[in-house]
């Protein structure tokens, strides 16, 4: 496989990625709020605050979260435009795999601060916690795997560049 295949099918996956989450956005998330909102609801909380966390509190932290996956989706685009280019090892693409990586620490973010406040209205199921400590892991890994592809693209692109100038 060429490489203007290789950078057309990861581009293919990474447009099929978006559609999946734009859909799990807007089929699977009203649903769920709809079940956040009962499940308030059988906990004893008031229909005031049973509604708030399930009509806004929830979508909003799902959205929240889809905007860094969004934009690292969109980044990673370029990345796989510029493997087509046979351009793999460029400054271009070590500040895009540090985007990315600061893009993933955020969302790990917001799921720490989702399980924490879980936790403290007492919603955390151990099901719920450990899904979101599954989630924390991924984010941790996917943020550390691109600081170091960042890191090593760099160095690759600066090898790169000393071998353009000697020669």
């Amino acid at each position: 496989m060429g490489q203007k295949e290789l950078s057309l099918l990861l581009r293919a996956v990474v447009a099929l990625l978006a559609v999946f989450l734009a859909c799990a956005i807007i089929f699977f998330l009203p649903p769920l709020t709809y079940e956040v909102e009962l499940f308030c609801l059988d906990r004893g909380m008031s229909e005031t605050l049973a509604s708030a966390l399930g009509g806004c509190a929830f979508p909003a932290v799902i959205a929240l979260s889809a905007v860094p996956c969004f934009a690292a989706l969109w980044l990673a685009f370029g990345i796989f435009t510029e493997i087509g280019k046979n351009n793999s090892f460029c400054d271009k693409n070590a500040k895009r795999l540090g985007a990315i990586s600061h893009l993933a620490l955020l969302d790990t973010a917001v799921y720490i601060f989702l399980a924490v406040a879980l936790c403290l209205l007492g919603m955390g199921h151990p099901s719920v916690v450990l899904v979101l400590g599954a989630v924390v892991l991924f984010g941790i890994s996917m943020t550390v795997a691109c600081a170091a592809l960042s890191h090593l693209t760099q160095k690759a692109a600066d090898l790169k560049a000393d071998s353009d100038l000697t020669i």
